[in-house]
């Protein structure tokens, strides 16, 4: 039999099962399809008039003629959230046998967190070499005891030379 299942993101699958499938040989392959884990996998079922309805996770080895699901039947396909699948084993007392899936993620998590991390220092480095070089400064303007430095007195000597140079040439005008 086939059915016809649109996925929330409005793409669809045309899945071949058998006439007794469950519901969960039908999840299986829409998770090699998709790329994701049966966990995370949500189907509502009803077609035409029908009220539509959402499959539990406990119905799983329901079949699918049971629900309704004939030749030609559509169905909608929604996704849980990785961290969500990931929440519900804990609960279920099944989280150290995470997916791949699952770690995958979490280590993306971190990956990206370590990037930021180190994004963070960056700028408190800047910050510290900016503070630090005012201080450099202000500490060398009190060992002058508030007079300018020598540099200070370079760049004074060449503002008064081009000013002793724009008067002569205004003189010479």
């Amino acid at each position: 039999m086939k059915v016809n299942v649109e996925i929330v993101t409005g793409t669809f699958i045309d899945a071949e099962v058998s006439e007794n499938a469950t519901v969960k040989e039908l999840k299986e392959k829409i998770a090699k399809e998709v790329k994701l884990s049966v966990k995370r996998l949500i189907l509502l079922v009803g077609d035409g008039e029908e009220i539509r309805r959402m499959v539990k996770d406990d119905e799983d080895e329901m079949k699918l003629t049971d629900l309704g699901v004939k030749e030609d039947s559509h169905m909608y396909l929604f996704f849980k959230h990785p961290d969500l699948v990931c929440k519900e084993e804990r609960s279920q007392g099944r989280g150290d046998d995470a997916s791949v899936e699952e770690v995958s993620s979490e280590a993306e998590s971190k990956r990206g967190n370590k990037e930021e991390d180190e994004e963070a220092a960056k700028g408190e480095e800047e910050d510290i070499a900016m503070k630090n070089g005012k201080e450099d400064r202000e500490e060398e303007k009190k060992k002058n005891n508030g007079e300018e430095t020598k540099d200070d007195d370079k760049v004074e000597d060449g503002k008064e030379k081009a000013r002793g140079e724009e008067n002569e040439i205004d003189r010479a005008s």
